[in-house]
């Protein structure tokens, strides 16, 4: 029988109480491609950061990743999200924020939600894989990623003359090619520049 990444629910159902030692060595070959994504392949690779030639599949993210979060306005893919104070997630918008004074939790829409949609995927800390946006990665590895002020959620690799860095270029994407990439590495809040 093949290995099958199972929700949370239906592991909770494998793994009831086990009084009759029903527990088979498939449920635990599913609940562990459950929890580790198959790049874990060496020993203390569970403790590493993703790695952006791993990431196969467009339009995804890894990382520390919120489930079933909450929007508080309609986003896209990839568009980059703050919680407000009421705990909901908008698209961020670096006019509209006063970041030296109250600071937020950010975040990035690993799918397309309406607003107070409570199904939410939230990238918090990881890699975002887009080839939409492969134009503005292109010629940038290593250098910064910016909150793009004309658009709220959107990014650029243009410094802004306001800039808030949400990360950096990957140096390697899926495709291990050293000039072009469709990945970046989502690391909000370690800088500000003005």
């Amino acid at each position: 029988m093949a290995d099958t990444q199972r929700t949370r629910a239906a592991l909770l159902t494998l793994f009831a109480d086990n009084l009759t030692g029903q527990i088979s060595p498939q449920d635990l070959r599913d609940y562990l491609v459950t929890v580790m994504e198959s790049e874990f392949v060496n020993p203390g690779d569970f403790w590493k950061e993703p790695d952006g030639q791993y990431i196969t599949t467009d339009r995804t993210g890894r990382g520390w990743i919120d489930y079933s979060q909450l929007t508080g306005s309609a986003c896209s893919f990839g568009n980059v999200m703050m919680m407000n104070a009421s705990g909901a997630w908008i698209r961020f918008d670096i006019t509209g924020s006063d970041l030296s004074t109250a600071p937020r939790i950010y975040g990035v829409a690993l799918d397309s939600y309406a607003a107070s949609d409570a199904t939410a995927q939230i990238l918090r800390q990881g890699l975002i894989k887009d080839s939409n946006i492969s134009a503005i990665l292109s010629d940038n590895i290593g250098k910064a990623i910016y909150a793009n002020s004309g658009v709220a959620g959107s990014i650029t690799a243009t410094q802004p003359t306001s800039a808030f860095i949400l990360g950096q270029v990957e140096p390697e994407g899926s495709d291990y090619t050293l000039t072009y990439t469709d990945v970046w590495r989502f690391c909000p809040g370690w800088s500000i520049l003005d």
